[in-house]
């Protein structure tokens, strides 16, 4: 079981696929399968809500994304330096943005706390 959560939504033509949480071996190999399976060429892994990341869940991703080159895109937009220094000694492609992903990385938006209206209330 992994110790993220991965939320996953379309922008543009790329798929993101959110780690909230650990960034380990079991997340990793969830963000591996769900790509696997998925029919997507572009993905964009956003390690922004990472709290942690590992050398094992990097090399796992590092392999896949070299063995899948020809048919799928993958770049990592990292949530510190640390996942940076990390991500990049496995020769994955590091993006700092959405400019650079080539698409927005428009995220999922949920009514917050803040926001929501009340009980029987309309928009």
């Amino acid at each position: 079981m992994t110790g993220a959560a991965i939320v996953r939504w379309q922008s543009g033509d790329a798929v993101v696929l959110a780690v909230h949480g650990a960034f380990d071996g079991a997340s990793a190999w969830a963000l591996r399968l769900a790509m696997e399976e998925s029919e997507a060429a572009r993905y964009v892994v956003d390690l922004t809500h990472a709290v942690e990341a590992c050398e094992f869940a990097a090399s796992i991703l590092a392999t896949f994304v070299h063995q899948s080159r020809r048919m799928k895109r993958v770049v990592f937009l990292p949530g510190d330096e640390g996942h940076a220094r990390l991500l990049a000694g496995f020769g994955l492609e590091l993006i700092e943005d959405e400019v650079d992903a080539g698409v927005p990385l428009l995220r999922p938006s949920w009514p917050s706390a803040e926001t929501d209206l009340e009980p029987g209330a309309t928009a």
